[in-house]
């Protein structure tokens, strides 16, 4: 019997691909626990299409993650409103959120606090190396705290 996997089986196969199986597995196995469907013809073009929307959407996602990049580097991105010493110490640390608030100032595209990265504590004036993340790319751009 033929059917699409909906989850990785160990010794069957991975998400998404059409195995023939055992008629008694299949039917007592993947098709009651939900781990697979029949692989009917019109199952198969969902699948199809659902697997490009899938596609589209990360290629979309990295067009959009260079091009905010991109921008990143050639503007300055600059947090400001924060109180501080003579010395230029900041009296609270600089936190994903304001610089988030920073880049839409800026770029006027919104970004996840969660796609931010500081390696330490922002807690002077001056320029600092801060990283934006994407499905496992890690690009660092500078912002300034004034």
């Amino acid at each position: 019997m033929k059917v699409i996997l909906l989850l990785d089986i160990a010794k069957v196969g991975k998400r998404g691909e059409v195995k023939e199986v055992a008629d008694g597995y299949a039917i007592n196995v993947l098709l009651a626990k939900k781990k697979a469907i029949l692989a009917t013809p019109s199952e198969l073009a969902k699948w199809k299409q659902k697997e490009e929307s899938i596609l589209h959407k990360k290629e979309l996602a990295t067009s959009v993650f260079a091009k905010l990049l991109d921008e990143l580097r050639r503007k300055e991105v600059i947090v400001t409103g924060k109180k501080h010493d003579e010395k230029g110490q900041l009296f609270a640390q600089i936190k994903s959120e304001d610089v988030v608030d920073a880049i839409f100032s800026v770029t006027s595209l919104s970004v996840d606090p969660k796609q931010l990265e500081i390696d330490k504590p922002i807690k002077a004036l001056g320029n600092h190396t801060v990283y934006l993340k994407q499905s496992g790319k890690r690009e660092p751009f500078t912002i300034s705290v004034k």
